[in-house]
C-alpha cells in the first residue's frame, strides 16, 4: 500500500496526539498507584519533540510524529520489589491501546527499563527506573487534519 494511503487509514496528528497524552495520564496514575511517592516534574503530559517521520513515510508532505513526556519523569524510584507489579499493571492500558511487543531493555537491582511498542504503527513507551523514574512514548507518524 502506498505510504500516503497508509497514513490516510490512521487518526489524525492531532486525534493521535490526544490519545497520547491522556495514556501518558493513565499510565502515571497506574504508576503511583503501585509505586507510591514519586515526585513528578510537570502535572500534565506535554508534547517534548516534533519532526518528520522516517521511512516508509519519509517522503509524505506534511506527515509528521512527535515524542511525549511528562515533564523529565520524576524524582524518586520505583522499588524493586514493586517493579514487576508495576509493569503489569501499566500493560493492561497499553495491551488495550495497541501496545503488544514488550521488551525488557535492563532488569537489575535498582535499574529497570521496559519498551512496549505498537506493532501496526511502530509507537513505542519506555518506562524505566534507576536515579529517576522516566516514561516516554514516541509516536507513530501522522497526517495532520485537514487545514492545520
Amino acid at each position: 500500500m502506498d505510504p500516503r494511503e497508509q497514513l490516510a487509514q490512521r487518526p489524525t496528528f492531532e486525534e493521535a496526539e490526544k490519545g497520547y497524552l491522556a495514556l501518558l495520564v493513565e499510565l502515571r496514575d497506574t504508576i503511583d498507584a503501585q509505586a507510591p511517592g514519586l515526585e513528578w516534574q510537570a502535572d500534565a503530559p506535554s508534547q517534548r519533540s516534533r519532526s518528520v517521520c522516517s521511512a516508509p513515510f519519509d517522503s509524505v508532505e506534511g506527515a509528521e510524529n512527535a515524542n511525549y513526556s511528562i515533564g523529565r519523569g520524576a524524582k524518586g524510584v520505583v522499588p524493586d520489589e514493586r517493579w514487576q507489579a508495576t509493569v503489569d499493571a501499566m500493560l493492561v492500558p497499553l495491551r488495550e491501546q495497541g501496545f503488544s511487543e514488550v521488551t525488557v531493555l535492563q532488569d537489575e537491582p535498582g535499574a529497570h527499563q521496559v519498551s512496549a511498542g505498537d506493532p501496526a504503527t511502530g509507537a513505542r513507551v519506555e518506562f524505566g527506573t534507576k536515579a529517576g523514574t522516566v516514561l516516554t512514548l514516541y509516536g507513530a507518524c501522522f497526517l495532520p487534519a485537514q487545514g492545520s
